[in-house]
């Protein structure tokens, strides 16, 4: 086949994914929707989902990984098999608090690419990807669609994993991690936010002429910042880690001005992401998660002496 060929057999198949005319494959969309409606309701997937994952499983359809040639190298020397590329959605409303519609979004769309995984008979998640897509219609703001992708992979002599583990490292790093006694075993997120109100108008300084620190807001921020992050490490204790490696997290401040009757308001959240880890000393003592940020100019060979509080 040429090239020009292969180009042609690939804008055919585009063009192909067009809006279907043909009464036959409109009922098979509407079947499967209606399938996954179904499925979605029992938090599982349809039987179509199923069996492909099972046939990609056990090498029946060809398995896709984000993995280097490099990286399968090393993964086939540790013992680790790739099964194949898993995902999990939720398209969520958040209605009274936008911070919390973020973290049960995200639980969610976790929970069901770990539902994936298990159905490959997958011992753990690597590489895993976080997005959102937010409705472009302005009456649709409140709500938005929470996707997790991943690769699944089955470990040597492991037990099976009903809910498999979840780290958002890469394959050779889960690989390097492990060797070291050091376990990613999930995800942690942590969600806070908190009004204040400002009527002195304190908090901005808008009024002064020097360059200065707004400590009423500064304040305000790292209040809410370590709320969030201790609702990350709490999540990560229901998860039996030692450890947070911190991966993602961001704060948003809005100010609402005010006026005769209500004073300047202003709002503040912070969600926070990590990767749960197990050392090899948790089967000793109980050690308190803490969140890291992994620092890439240190040289220790310890992590802990690597690790930078936050």
């Amino acid at each position: 086949m040429s090239f020009k060929d292969l180009i042609k057999g690939v804008v055919g198949a585009v063009a192909a994914g067009t809006t279907p005319t043909d009464p036959a494959e409109i009922a098979r969309q509407d079947a499967r929707s209606a399938a996954w409606q179904s499925a979605l309701h029992h938090n599982a997937v349809p039987e179509f989902v199923s069996h492909r994952l099972r046939q990609t499983s056990v090498g029946l359809l060809p398995w896709v990984s984000t993995a280097s040639p490099g990286d399968l190298l090393t993964l086939r020397t540790h013992g680790i098999r790739t099964l194949g590329m898993v995902a999990g959605n939720c398209w969520y409303h958040f209605g009274y608090s936008w911070t919390e519609g973020h973290r049960d979004g995200w639980r969610t769309a976790i929970a069901r690419m770990q539902h994936e995984a298990a159905l490959m008979g997958a011992h753990a998640i690597v590489e895993v990807r976080l997005a959102t897509r937010q409705s472009t219609e302005a009456d649709d703001r409140n709500s938005m669609d929470y996707s997790a992708t991943g690769t699944a992979i089955a470990i040597a002599g492991m037990a099976a994993e009903q809910t498999p583990m979840v780290a958002t490292v890469s394959q050779i790093e889960f690989a390097r991690l492990i060797e070291a006694g050091i376990l990613p075993i999930g995800l942690a997120v942590g969600a806070h936010y908190e009004w204040m109100s400002d009527p002195y108008g304190w908090a901005d300084a808008r009024q002064s002429y020097f360059n200065q620190e707004l400590e009423v807001l500064a304040s305000f921020q790292k209040r809410v910042r370590r709320s969030a992050l201790d609702a990350m490490r709490s999540h990560a204790r229901t998860q039996h880690g030692t450890g947070v490696l911190g991966r993602v997290q961001f704060t948003k401040m809005f100010r609402e001005a005010g006026d005769r009757e209500e004073p300047t308001q202003y709002l503040c959240r912070h969600i926070a992401f990590g990767t749960v880890i197990q050392h090899k000393k948790s089967n000793r003592e109980s050690i308190r998660p803490r969140a890291v940020l992994m620092t890439r100019k240190s040289r220790t060979k310890s992590l802990e002496a690597a690790e930078t509080i936050i």
